[in-house]
């Protein structure tokens, strides 16, 4: 196992210690919860909900137990220990699996010395309980109300990382909830937004906090982008005023904008192969080290936020609850994302290995990550309760069994993306040839 593995993964386990601190933060009776001797011990707990409880609570619980020759507990204990923890517990373990990765991986991956970036939206349909859809939002149509929310990612496209995971309700629009993002960005980053990200605020807040982002504009609605078109030119240099709602917006959210701001940005040109232009936004104004060039390619880089979710909500069944409360449906949403923050991880460290194996191979190949995911959930118990030398032996396992399977990576077909309408919990769905794993 690799040392930055190893720092990586005991800094998890470390904050499954119960301090005093901790239980005063996560605990709802700090100094009664979790104090008795019970097969389900605070970290037996954490780990049964981080290793995604997507079968018959009864089924998880006996697959949990049975490995450690100890008899499993009923569904309703766990049940009944789990609103003992408070949401916040998972929340903060997600985000520490996130900015853990930067400090243990001193090796992590940059383009031209930046982060990249993707940020987007998905929407979640969550289990039908009025008083999850009070919280959390509804989707409304023609036929009622149905608990649902939205979720805003910020993704690392290069090291598969998801660094932030906001969650809004349809009535607040995705760019609204982007603009505080921006000022928890590090300097050296580069964020990529789709059109509907299109506006001035977002290019005001990245140049003020020295980032940068790169944005996909409608062609059809700007005369200024319609012109831009037609003269055949690869970029354009234009000055934008921060005005109107972008404006009102901001200072609503308090973030103190400056009315009539100058945001100096570049547009680019992009012809696609299906005879399409793209026109791009960007606060990379140095066109002798950024040629134009160089951002049809990290433009297209951005798909990556995209398959990421289909991975959480095809492979990791995000659309499975394993509970009906409130902090139960909010425990599970940030397990998920923990967990593929920690498959990321463990995919990065073999992946060296993975390069060596497919020198003789005719195509690339990539981890496969849905049986992956599957092999993780099984060790997760390992992770928390083991003695730390059988653990260390355990995870060089984990890793063998990684780089055993692996897939060709499919290149993104080169054609019109069709939508389609999912119910329910069809909204996490299989390719033909995955099946569930988990």
């Amino acid at each position: 196992m690799s040392r930055s593995l190893s720092r990586y993964l005991k800094s998890l386990r470390r904050f499954t210690e119960l301090t005093e601190e901790r239980r005063i933060a996560y605990l709802d009776r700090p100094f009664k919860d979790f104090t008795r001797k019970s097969p389900l011990t605070f970290k037996r707990t954490v780990a049964l909900i981080a290793g995604l409880l997507r079968k018959s609570l009864a089924i998880e619980v006996f697959d949990f137990f049975k490995p450690q020759d100890i008899d499993p507990v009923t569904k309703s204990a766990i049940s009944q220990r789990r609103k003992k923890i408070s949401s916040g517990y998972f929340k903060d373990i997600f985000k520490l699996s996130g900015t853990q990765f930067y400090r243990c991986f001193r090796n992590y991956k940059k383009w031209k010395g930046f982060l990249l970036f993707a940020i987007d939206g998905t929407g979640q349909m969550l289990p039908d309980e009025s008083w999850i859809g009070e919280h959390l939002g509804f989707h409304r149509n023609q036929h009622g109300n149905v608990p649902s929310t939205r979720i805003l990612f910020t993704f690392d496209i290069l090291n598969k990382i998801i660094r932030r995971a906001d969650f809004h309700t349809q009535k607040s629009g995705e760019i609204v909830n982007a603009y505080p993002n921006v000022t928890t960005l590090p300097r050296k980053s580069i964020s990529i937004y789709d059109r509907g990200f299109n506006g001035n605020g977002l290019p005001y807040l990245h140049h003020r906090h020295g980032s940068h982002c790169i944005i996909r504009l409608p062609t059809k609605r700007s005369p200024t982008i319609k012109k831009f078109i037609l003269s055949g030119d690869k970029e354009m240099f234009i000055t934008l005023k921060l005005q109107q709602r972008a404006l009102r917006t901001l200072r609503e959210l308090g973030l103190n904008p400056v009315n009539n701001a100058p945001v100096k940005v570049r547009y680019i040109r992009v012809d696609l192969p299906t005879g399409e232009v793209e026109v791009l936004m960007t606060t990379i104004l140095d066109n002798i080290k950024y040629p134009p060039a160089l951002f049809d390619g990290l433009y297209d880089s951005r798909w990556g936020v995209e398959t990421s979710i289909f991975v959480l909500k095809s492979f990791l069944q995000m659309a499975q609850f394993s509970a009906y409360t409130l902090p139960g449906v909010e425990q599970d949403l940030w397990s998920t994302f923990w967990m593929f923050n920690v498959q990321s991880a463990i995919i990065f460290s073999v992946e060296d290995e993975v390069k060596e194996i497919q020198q003789n191979r005719k195509y690339s190949y990539q981890v496969n990550r849905n049986v992956t995911a599957g092999i993780l959930k099984r060790h997760i118990v390992y992770l928390f309760t083991d003695p730390i030398r059988r653990w260390a032996n355990m995870i060089k396992e984990l890793q063998k069994f990684f780089i055993k399977h692996l897939e060709p990576v499919r290149p993104r077909p080169n054609r019109e993306r069709k939508k389609k309408q999912r119910w329910g919990n069809s909204r996490h769905y299989y390719e033909p040839n995955y099946r569930r794993t988990l």
